[in-house]
């Protein structure tokens, strides 16, 4: 099976441009402490990068990005 490592940053595209900001607070408490990989969806977001990449654990330390 294949090591999980804590994500450095983590870039999320919104797949809807006039959605209000608050989203963003939303998607940070689904992520925290949860693993994910690119293509997943967390409510209105796509994530398309994380560092390193692969499978990753979102932690109090990662970055997120939002596009």
């Amino acid at each position: 099976m294949t090591d999980v490592h804590d994500a450095q940053s983590v870039t999320l595209r919104s797949r809807k441009p006039l959605a209000p900001p608050f989203h963003r607070y939303i998607a940070k408490g689904k992520l925290k402490g949860k693993v994910c990989q690119v293509g997943e969806r967390v409510v209105i977001y796509e994530i398309v990068a994380t560092e390193p990449e692969g499978i990753v654990r979102v932690t109090d330390a990662t970055c997120l990005h939002f596009e």
